[in-house]
C-alpha cells in the first residue's frame, strides 16, 4: 500500500511539474494579446467616421461596439463638464460623453441626426455623443499620416486622407483616458 502512495505521490508531482509550463505558456499568451497588435504597411484599416462642426472624426471599427439615436440622457451631479449624463442601454446604464466638449468645442443642442456611437474602453461602454455618424472607412495603414505637430485633441492618432476630405483619426480608450486625467474628478462611486 505504500508503494501505491508513493506513486500517487509521484503522478501528482508531475502533474504539477507538468502544469507549470502550461500555466506560464497560458499567461505568455495573454500577455501576448493584451500587447498592441503589428500592422503591416500594406494592411487595410477600418474606421467608424462622424462629424463634429462639419470636421469628420474615425475611431477604429473595433472599439465601436454600436450606432444607435440619442436616448433620454440623464444629468449625474458632479460628473466631469464633458459628461452630458448616462443612458439606458437595454438595462445597462452608461456614460455618454459629449465628444464636442471632449474635444474642446462649443456646445451645441441635439438633433435629429445626433447618434450615440457606443464604444468599448478597458472593458467598459461609453456613448460618445456625435453630430452624426458618417461612413465606414477603409483605409491603407500606408497611407495614414501622424497626426500634426501640437495636435491638441486627445487620442488623436493620425490623420487620413480620402480624395479633399481630411479625417481625423482618435483612439477611444486614448482619448476617453486623456479625459478623465485632464478632468481630474469622477462620478461618485466610480474609479479614474
Amino acid at each position: 500500500m505504500s508503494s501505491d502512495q508513493g506513486n500517487v505521490g509521484t503522478k501528482a508531482d508531475g502533474v504539477a511539474a507538468a502544469a507549470e509550463p502550461l500555466l506560464a505558456f497560458a499567461d505568455a499568451l495573454l500577455s501576448e494579446g493584451q500587447r498592441q497588435p503589428t500592422h503591416t504597411p500594406d494592411e487595410i484599416r477600418q474606421y467608424v467616421t462622424f462629424i463634429l462642426r462639419d470636421e469628420e472624426y474615425g475611431i477604429p471599427i473595433l472599439q465601436c461596439r454600436e450606432i444607435v439615436r440619442v436616448l433620454a440622457v440623464t444629468r449625474v451631479p458632479e460628473a466631469p463638464d464633458h459628461v452630458r449624463g448616462v443612458v439606458n442601454l437595454r438595462g445597462h446604464i452608461v456614460p455618454a460623453v459629449d465628444t464636442r466638449r471632449r474635444f474642446g468645442f462649443e456646445p451645441a443642442p441635439l438633433t435629429a441626426r445626433s447618434r450615440l456611437l457606443v464604444v468599448e474602453v478597458a472593458g467598459r461602454l461609453f456613448a460618445l455623443i456625435v453630430d452624426r455618424v458618417a461612413r465606414v472607412l477603409k483605409v491603407p495603414a500606408s497611407d495614414i499620416e501622424p497626426p500634426p505637430e501640437g495636435a491638441t485633441l486627445p487620442g488623436a492618432t493620425g490623420l487620413a486622407r480620402v480624395g479633399e476630405a481630411v479625417v481625423h483619426l482618435m483612439d477611444a480608450d486614448q482619448m476617453l483616458r486623456a479625459g478623465a486625467a485632464a478632468a481630474g474628478t469622477t462620478t461618485r462611486g466610480e474609479e479614474a
